[in-house]
């Protein structure tokens, strides 16, 4: 009886061990395919089912590995070994993204200039659908568990703390020739171009994450300041509450490029 409860636990815990693993690529391969927005794929999956498949398995693993130590005949060390070791890999996993998540501010916006918003135009604004992020003036964080105290916080006040690329570009020289730095850096980027209106100042575009092709938006405003040019950005993401600090990072290859 011992033996089959044994090899019974350490099949289930093996079982369990390549669920939590699945639980995590899966949360991967579910936002580049569009199947689920990333805060489903980071929340219940990569933080939610994972890490709780993944403690389920090791606990059960561990006391199989023990068992088949200690009790003869002494099998199903193998299985009980994989199970644990696999488990590990999926905990560690889990344990990686939940640092991720914390190390950047629940929000998907992120802009140089709040004073003046930058707001899209209709083509970009048919572009992202129905169902896409608002694009407001002055955005609020929304409510969420990563961080309760900060739901209601203007985003401005978050980009001023948590992104100091988050500030205009000024570079001498003409509007124009401002213009035409913004464009070619969004086109390197890899930003497709959706408006392009030289007389206003304002290029929109289309933005496509690297890894897990999240869309987003961006907008560029170029404008007169003193004797040079002043280049605003703003780059937002079209559906869920976090970008895991995508936005930011955005902004500053941008202005890394516009400015050399």
């Amino acid at each position: 009886m011992i033996p089959r409860i044994r090899r019974y636990a350490a099949n289930i815990a093996l079982v369990l061990a390549i669920l939590s693993l699945l639980a995590l690529g899966f949360a991967g391969f579910g936002v580049h395919e569009e199947m689920f927005d990333l805060d489903y794929a980071v929340g219940v999956l990569a933080t939610g089912w994972a890490p709780a498949l993944a403690l389920a398995a090791g606990a059960l693993g561990f006391l199989a590995l023990l068992a088949a130590m200690l009790l003869r005949p002494r099998r199903d060390r193998t299985v009980s070994l994989l199970a644990v070791a696999l488990a590990a890999t999926a905990f560690a996993g889990a344990t990686e993204v939940k640092a991720v998540v914390a190390a950047h501010p629940p929000i998907h916006d992120v802009a140089t200039d709040w004073a003046d918003p930058l707001l899209l135009g209709p083509a970009a604004s048919a572009a992202r659908g129905g169902g896409a992020n608002r694009v407001e003036p002055d955005p609020k964080v929304q409510a969420q568990p990563q961080d309760p105290n900060l739901t209601g916080t203007r985003v401005a006040e978050v980009n001023a703390r948590t992104c100091p690329d988050a500030v205009p570009v000024v570079l001498t020289g003409s509007v124009r020739g401002a213009y035409d730095k913004a464009r070619a850096a969004m086109l390197r980027e890899g930003l497709a171009l959706v408006t392009e209106n030289p007389a206003d100042g304002r290029i929109e575009a289309t933005a496509v994450s690297h890894w897990l092709k999240l869309k987003g938006d961006v907008i560029v405003r170029v404008k007169p300041e003193g004797a040079g040019a002043r280049v605003d950005i703003r780059s937002l993401s079209r559906t869920g509450i976090r970008d895991l600090g995508e936005n930011c990072r955005r902004v500053g290859r941008l202005r890394a490029a516009i400015s050399r």
